[in-house]
């Protein structure tokens, strides 16, 4: 697959997880990116709060909740957060690449836990090969995982 069509497709997988049969769902969720993109971390709270309880199997709204607390350096409430969107899409790599463990793990240090992360990342979204390069490095700073 071509750069382009990499990134196109990761795109339409993005703009999938976004969307919601409900209309009142799309618009709070456009809310909540409007609301993080502005970095008006008090308004994003009161909405993504609203949107994990109205529809709570709704992966992508766990998922920007999660990247709120983590913006937040709520870690604790960020992991606690993460679990949800796996659960409710399995193979969500955003999930764990970009908002919640990976990051959380390197904040505090856990390179053994980030390289898991990282890990099942590819496995989800092989075609990420900046990230196969870090995990390459980082592998090499800690070892190889056994799991």
């Amino acid at each position: 697959m071509v750069g382009d069509d990499r990134d196109e497709t990761e795109r339409r997988i993005w703009t999938i997880w976004c969307s919601h049969e409900s209309d009142a769902a799309a618009r709070a969720m456009h809310a909540a990116i409007v609301a993080l993109e502005a970095s008006d971390f008090t308004s994003a709270g009161r909405t993504l709060d609203r949107m994990v309880r109205r529809w709570p199997d709704w992966a992508e709204a766990w998922n920007k909740r999660t990247a709120l607390r983590f913006l937040e350096e709520r870690d604790s409430d960020s992991l606690g957060d993460i679990i949800h969107t796996p659960e409710r899409e399995p193979r969500h790599f955003g999930a764990l690449s970009g908002f919640g463990q990976r990051q959380i793990c390197l904040r505090h240090g856990d390179m053994h836990s980030a390289v898991l992360a990282f890990e099942r990342v590819l496995e989800l979204n092989p075609c990420a090969s900046e990230l196969r390069q870090a995990v390459e490095k980082m592998q090499k700073m800690v070892g190889r995982t056994v799991h």
